[in-house]
């Protein structure tokens, strides 16, 4: 059942890979100027996917620019225009996000409940256990919302905020938020 809650929540679509366009690029920090209104801005929150040497990685705030203000954009479109890699499963391309960033790395181990050493292959879905949890929020407050539709399925909000936090060892109501507070200033 985890495993089928975790497949519906993070299904978003079935495209490998779809390339970034030649628009302004996203730049560090939340949207501000023109883009505040227009844009989106990108929070990846690592949480327990420890980094290199178990240093835990930094969360990412990137601002994700819009270079057609009034057209829709969907969740993965978002991060790659605020320049976060992403790639899918080999099954289902971005119909599941596997790795934000290059992490969780093939060779790094994930330590789930029951397999320490679990490295993630993205052939398949990631297990329930570890995956990328996807969030939103739309700027006015301080809240986020646990997306019930994959990011090739939703269309971001302009102004708000889209979340990605690596969810380890978690349950559908105990996944993590991201750690970052999605207010914007210009609403």
């Amino acid at each position: 059942m985890k495993r089928a809650i975790a497949a519906v929540t993070v299904l978003i679509g079935v495209s490998l890979a779809a390339p970034t366009s030649a628009h302004a690029a996203g730049y560090d920090g939340i949207c501000t100027g023109a883009d505040a209104l227009t844009g989106v801005t990108v929070v990846v929150d690592f949480q327990e996917l420890d980094g290199n040497g178990g240093v835990a990685a930094p969360t990412i705030t990137r601002c994700s620019p819009n270079a057609s203000p009034g057209t829709a954009r969907t969740g993965i479109k978002a991060l790659q225009d605020a320049g976060i890699p992403v790639a899918g499963t080999a099954r289902w391309g971005l119909g599941f996000v596997c790795r934000l960033n290059g992490r969780p790395t093939a060779t790094e181990n994930i330590p789930i409940t029951g397999n320490p050493t679990y490295h993630e292959p993205c052939f398949n879905t990631p297990p329930a256990s570890a995956y990328w949890g996807y969030w939103h929020a739309d700027g006015h407050g301080t809240t986020w919302t646990y997306s019930s539709f994959g990011a090739l399925n939703r269309n971001v909000i302009p102004g708000g905020f889209e979340g990605w936090s690596f969810s380890l060892n978690k349950t559908a109501t105990t996944n993590p938020v991201p750690r970052v507070t999605p207010t914007n200033p210009a609403l």
